[in-house]
């Protein structure tokens, strides 16, 4: 049995709409009492912009012959200061476009698999050998008139281990946080989800669990 759909989806949609899409998500969601995230996730899963200004001219209005609706090729309407726009690349202005469509579930989903990828790269990067694994690093070098010297700075396989587990674990925490976040939206809209997002959250969590007993 899918989840309930939440109120709050049709009221803000309906506020938004009042307002004639001059107000921003987090106004609604305050005023509504709901988490930003969910309100982005239905402005864009809803289609707020194309429900409110309908898609091409009327039936019959002169205006739809040749218009097959929507914006001129690269008017950038999500960009809504000319003077701003006038002074990005072309190409900055391209990914802001598609970022301001993209889905934010899928957006907060990139942002996760980017996160564990980082995180795995520095599990390699800062892999102790074994208690012998010890780095020699210049830390200062100094001329003088009897000639150079070198200071160096020792990193003993303990030193490096600590270090690891440190950093680790709180790379992990921020970690579990965005997947804490991802979940919540995904029960926010449950009834439009798809499955293999539902599947993620589990995966993911029974890897952060994984990743917290090595931290420890």
């Amino acid at each position: 049995m899918g989840r309930q759909r939440s109120p709050n989806r049709d009221k803000a949609y309906e506020v938004y709409k009042e307002k004639n899409g001059k107000i921003t998500s987090k106004e609604i969601a305050e005023m509504l009492k709901e988490k930003l995230t969910n309100i982005n996730s239905w402005r864009v899963q809803d289609k707020w912009k194309k429900k409110l200004s309908g898609v091409g001219a009327p039936e019959g209005n002169k205006n739809a012959v040749g218009n097959k609706g929507g914006a001129p090729e690269k008017n950038y309407n999500s960009l809504k200061h000319g003077q701003y726009t006038k002074r990005i690349p072309f190409h900055v202005k391209t990914i802001m476009e598609e970022l301001d469509i993209e889905d934010p579930l899928e957006k907060l989903w990139r942002t996760i698999c980017l996160h564990e990828a980082r995180i795995i790269y520095m599990q390699e990067i800062m892999h102790v050998r074994d208690k012998d694994d010890m780095t020699k690093v210049i830390k200062k070098t100094s001329e003088g008139k009897g000639g150079s010297s070198k200071e160096y700075e020792i990193q003993f396989a303990w030193d490096k281990e600590a270090n690891l587990i440190n950093t680790q674990s709180k790379a992990v925490l921020a970690l579990a946080k965005l997947i804490k976040q991802y979940d919540e939206m995904i029960h926010a809209n449950w009834e439009t989800v798809t499955e293999d997002q539902k599947l993620r959250v589990e995966r993911l969590k029974i890897q952060i669990d994984n990743e917290k007993l090595k931290a420890w």
